[in-house]
C-alpha cells in the first residue's frame, strides 16, 4: 500500500470514528422515534459515502 493510500485510510478511520460518536451522542442524550432512528443512520451513512467518495478522488494537500 503507498504512502498516500495509508495516510487516507488513516483518516478516513478517524473520520468514521467521529461519526460513529455523533451516532453514540444522538442515542444517549434523546429518546427517538423508529422514524427518527433509521434517518440518522441513512443520513450519517451518506455522509460517510461522501468522505470516502472525497478522499479516493482527491489528492492530499
Amino acid at each position: 500500500m503507498s504512502v498516500e493510500k495509508q495516510i487516507k485510510a488513516n483518516l478516513l478511520k478517524e473520520i468514521y470514528t467521529n461519526i460513529d460518536k455523533m451516532y453514540d451522542y444522538m442515542e444517549q442524550h434523546y429518546v427517538l422515534s423508529d422514524e427518527h432512528h433509521t434517518l440518522i443512520i441513512k443520513q450519517l451513512n451518506k455522509l460517510k459515502d461522501q468522505f470516502y467518495l472525497i478522499s479516493e478522488n482527491s489528492r492530499l494537500s
